[in-house]
Parts: structure tokens; sequence; C-alpha cells
């Protein structure tokens, strides 16, 4: 993969580092802090369905805007997880 997806176009230049000893290091740290930056990107987003909520919208309404279900919508606006990190999370609890 030359290209990253789109929300990570920003990242291109990991993988144009010229030294490729300091490109494995720099990229190898990336993945280790993608469980970190998955728990930031959970917050933002919950954070900002707490907002829609905050302005009137229903959950219904969210999941209708974010192309979720209602119960998933609600689910992200009270930060609860769902499937295989739900699982995980309860078992390491």
């Amino acid at each position: 993969m030359t290209t990253p997806p789109s929300p990570f176009e920003n990242l291109k230049h990991l993988a144009e580092q010229g030294d490729p000893t300091q490109r494995a290091k720099t990229v190898g740290a990336a993945l280790q802090a993608i469980p970190e930056l998955q728990h930031w990107l959970r917050e933002i987003r919950q954070g900002a369905v707490q907002e829609m909520r905050d302005e009137g919208m229903s959950h219904a309404d969210v999941g209708k805007e974010l192309g979720l279900s209602r119960a998933r919508a609600q689910q992200i606006s009270e930060g609860r997880t769902t499937g295989k990190r739900a699982a995980t999370e309860s078992a390491e609890a």
C-alpha cells in the first residue's frame, strides 16, 4: 500500500522517510500507539454524539444522521463498547 486510507493521509510522510531503520522505528512506535489512538478517537466521537444530544437530537436522530442504529448511537453517547472490545475489556476488569 503506497497511500494511506483517507483519514490518515497526513501520515504519508512515515512511508517517505529515507533511512529504513528510522522508518521502521517510527512506524513501530506508531503501531504500538494504535490502542491509545483508538481510545482518543472514541472519546472524540462520544463527545460529538453527546453534543448532538445536547442540541436536542434523539438517539434515533443521531443514529440516522451517522448511519447507525438508535441503540448504537445511545451506546456511543454513554461510552459503552460492543463486540470483541467489550468482551476483552470486561475480561480485563
